[in-house]
């Protein structure tokens, strides 16, 4: 009897030693609560935090970043589940958030997401379904390499929805380099549509319409999209509207990948503190 006394004892010692462990590790695992919806033909990941929620991010991948990337090779969803923020990440594939299509984009980009779908679909659904994305609410743009191009075009066309944005390794004005494959791909040649490059669709020529605050970081290493990108189009929005707070964060031993957006997780998480609705 006393042998089973012990052994008792003993197992019981080892389950209160053991089970917090355990319990730590299923409360990290199980951190952020995954859903994924349809919406007209494109899958969105909604990620929910189980703390008190603080926000929503609207996440935009780059192109032909699947939309599992940031979570998979970075720990920003993780990240941005202790703080407290949903997470809305839609298949964006290869688009370069164009307003619209033409007759000169090419053929196998035509089902790629637009803008429009971001504004007139996705936008709504969320609404709709799940009471997010709303006026007055905390809502934040976060985009990165196509993605900040994203951000930036969003900022032009949403009214009274986010409070602010951040884009890392943007491409925000098209004409500087006339031969981008992907902005042919869309537009058609830029000897026959200037209008097209440096219309709507350009950040940079319209960076009067920006009435949020941006916060850009560039890699001054970065061989997929010059740093001078970020560069120009922070010091054309910060002259027009200084007063909203934009920031630039320039970095000179970075490149393109999530290395160096991953340094950046926490500034950019800081500056949607900084420009929330207490």
């Amino acid at each position: 009897m006393d042998k089973l006394i012990k052994d008792v004892y003993v197992y019981v010692i080892i389950i209160f030693l053991f089970f917090p462990l355990k319990l730590k590790a299923q409360q990290n695992s199980s951190n952020i609560s995954n859903k994924t919806v349809n919406v007209s033909g494109v899958k969105v990941d909604l990620l929910f935090p189980i703390k008190k929620i603080s926000g929503t991010i609207l996440v935009l991948p780059g192109w032909n970043f699947s939309r599992s990337d940031i979570c998979e090779k970075s720990d920003f969803c993780y990240l941005a589940s202790k703080k407290g923020y949903i997470l809305i990440i839609p298949e964006m594939q290869k688009s370069i958030y164009a307003t619209q299509l033409f007759e000169e984009t090419r053929n196998d980009w035509r089902n790629f997401p637009t803008l429009k779908w971001v504004t007139e679909n996705l936008i709504p659904y969320c609404q709709n379904e799940f009471q997010i994305l709303r006026s007055g609410q905390n809502n934040y743009l976060f985009g990165i390499s196509t993605g900040g191009r994203g951000v930036a075009m969003l900022s032009l066309y949403t009214k009274n929805i986010f409070l602010a944005g951040a884009a890392f390794s943007g491409d925000y004005n098209q004409v500087t380099d006339t031969s981008d494959n992907l902005i042919r791909g869309y537009y058609g040649e830029f000897k026959k549509f200037p209008e097209r490059w440096k219309g709507r669709d350009n950040p940079l020529m319209n960076a009067k319409k920006i009435k949020i605050p941006l916060f850009l970081a560039h890699g001054k290493l970065d061989k997929i999209v010059p740093f001078e990108q970020s560069l120009n189009f922070f010091d054309t929005i910060n002259k027009i509207n200084p007063e909203l707070g934009h920031k630039l964060e320039l970095i000179n031993n970075a490149g393109h990948n999530y290395e160096f957006w991953s340094s950046e997780y926490n500034m950019a998480f800081d500056f949607f503190e900084k420009h929330s609705k207490k």
